[in-house]
Order: structure tokens, then sequence, then C-alpha cells
């Protein structure tokens, strides 16, 4: 299994609703037994009521139903300075509890729970979608300038955080007249691979970071949600930029948009906020046309550096026709819609572009 690197970092998957990990046991859950009747409602009062006690005994007195129990008040219960959406607990049947909640300064987050029970209380709760973080211990929490940033712990946090900054700063230098500001963004590290997968899915070792609706399609905001793995500082602060484009141009939600565009919009402006990206992109470019000048443009789809390299160069090329106003605005209008520029006219773009390389 590779770590991501400065080659992986080229591969950021855009997803709607993220998907979990592609088994059962691999997140560690069984089907549900309906047992409950509404789950909700006795876990819903007492978190309201700021009642520890009573949201515990809703669960079995086991050790383990127990430690679940007071992770999840500790979550959803946790209050700070700084505003975050008021949690709630609803039933969306009797096997499942449906949890809206969020971390500071993030839109309203709604996430689903697979209930498993026995005698009327609970002994087990597992995710049934993304989102679900008030599930696990308590993880290390910063924000400031719109920006929020939610790690396993501080020092992981710290070096976050200090990536975070550099890629929102190194973004503002570059960032064309259209695309609005990126705050509030919230990154997420997740505790493993494993964590990280539920929101990448299959090959998330080879991705450096997505950018997600979490938990259902009516959550209401964004999530940048990074590989714990990517080593390299450099490397951290050039995705967070490439992911900010996408949650300020609110691309997981641009599903009719190609690949492409979404993609090439990202890594161009990437590019010219990181030198190292450039020069990174040039050489897969390069290579990628090594034996002719391709004959469509490029698909992202397969997650292949030369293929975001190749859509830098085809946003780069359109920029350069129309300016960059009009190339964010053909990406809004080709979802839902269509666009106003032929894929042919882009194409020959494209293509003397790439011819200019050398």
């Amino acid at each position: 299994m590779r770590d991501a690197s400065s080659v992986d970092r080229v591969r950021r998957t855009l997803l709607l609703t993220a998907p979990l990990a592609l088994s059962a046991s691999l997140l560690g859950c069984t089907r549900p037994h309906p047992a409950l009747g509404d789950p909700a409602s006795g876990l819903a009062a007492a978190l309201a009521a700021g009642d520890r006690s009573a949201f515990l005994s809703r669960f079995a007195s086991g050790a383990g139903p127990q430690a679940l129990a007071a992770r999840v008040y500790a979550n959803l219960s946790r209050r700070d300075a700084t505003a975050r959406p008021t949690p709630r607990i609803v039933t969306s049947g009797p096997d499942r509890l449906l949890v809206s909640w969020g971390y500071p300064d993030e839109a309203e987050v709604h996430s689903v729970a697979g209930v498993r029970s026995a005698n009327g209380l609970i002994t087990d709760l597992a995710p049934l979608s993304t989102g679900t973080e008030w599930l696990a211990d308590l993880q290390s929490v910063r924000t400031e300038s719109r920006l929020t940033v939610v790690a396993p712990d501080e020092s992981v946090l710290t070096r976050w955080w200090t990536a975070a900054l550099a890629g929102l700063s190194a973004l503002a230098s570059v960032a064309p007249q259209g695309l609005r500001s990126a705050g509030p963004l919230l990154v997420l590290v997740p505790t493993d691979l494993l964590a990280f997968g539920r929101y990448a899915g299959a090959g998330a070792d080879r991705v450096a970071a997505v950018t997600v609706v979490p938990g259902s399609a009516d959550s209401l905001g964004f999530r940048v949600v990074v590989n714990p793995r990517t080593l390299d500082d450099r490397d951290a602060a050039a995705t967070i930029t490439h992911e900010a484009v996408h949650a300020a141009m609110g691309s997981p939600r641009l599903t009719e948009t190609p690949g492409w565009l979404l993609e090439g919009i990202a890594e161009s402006l990437t590019a010219r906020a990181h030198r190292f990206v450039a020069d990174a992109n040039r050489a897969l470019a390069r290579e990628a046309i090594a034996s002719g000048l391709p004959s469509s443009l490029p698909n992202t789809g397969t997650g292949d550096p030369g293929s975001y390299a190749l859509a830098e160069l085809t946003v780069g090329a359109m920029v350069q026709q129309i300016g960059w106003p009009e190339v964010l605005d053909e990406a809004r209008r080709r979802s839902g819609t269509s666009g106003r520029i032929d894929d042919r006219q882009i194409l020959t773009w494209y293509r003397d572009s790439l011819a200019s390389l050398g």
C-alpha cells in the first residue's frame, strides 16, 4: 500500500455523497436488530436536557455500550465559543438514528447510524453514512478566520492547520475574479486510512484528499477530507489549495459538469499557486503526449496523474482564449444545463496548447 506522495497528490476525487467502505465487516457492523421501536426519543430528550445519566441509561450496561454512549454524548453535547449547529437526534426507522450535527462554523450535517439492541437497550451503533464522527473518540478542533481543522490529536492538528493556512494563502494570491471565498472551510483529518476510505472509497491509499457533501445529500455544506498519510508538508499545502477551489465552487454538487473542467480549474489554480505543481504537471503532460496529441478532452475519471495535468492545460488554454470569469461560469452552466462553448472548440485550443509544449 503506497503512501500519498507528490505524484499521488495529483489524483483528487470529487464525490457527491461520500461512500462508505465496501463491506459491513470493514465497517465493523452487522445488520441492526429492529427492537427499540423509537430509539431516538429518549436520546433526544436526554441530550436536549443535558442529562448525561439519562442518555447513558438508554444503552446496555456493559462496558462497551456504556463507553460508546459516553463518547456519543460527549461529542454531541460539546460546546465552545464558536457557533456550531445544534445537534438533533431523530429516528429514520426502528433500526437507525439520523443525527443532525456539525463542527464549529460547519453547515448542518445529516448522518445515519444503524442501531443494534437487546432487551430494549442499545448495544451498538455503526455508521451507515459518512459524517458520523460523533461515534468516535473526541477529536482536536481549531477554528479561526473562517477555517476549521479537525484532527485526531493536537500534533496532527497543528501540522494540518499550518498546511491549511499556507494553502489558502497561496490560493488567495492567484484567485481569479468570479471565484468566491472558500471559507468557512472545514478540513477533516481522519484517524487512519480506513476512516479516510469511508469518504474516498476504493483506492483511498492513492488519493490525497476528497471534497464531499458529508453524510446524506440533505447535508448543507462541504468537507475537505485529507489522507492522513500525506507526509510531505509541501504536498499538504497544495492539496488544501486544490480542494479549497472545489469547496469554493461547490464542485460536489455540480454533478453534470465534466470532470476535466472541474479538476482542470482546481489543478490550474493549484499550479499557479505552487510552482512545484506546475513543474510536475508539465513533465506529466509531455510524457502523456510523447506518442502524439490526444483526439479527445482529458478523462480524469481514472484518477491518473497525467489526466489531471492535461486537464490543467485544457483549462489554461480556455483561460487564454476567454478569461477566468467565463471559464468559471462555463463550469457552473454545464451542471444541469448546457455550456456556451463547444467541446470541439475547446479541443482545438487544448491541442494547440499541447503542441506548444515542445
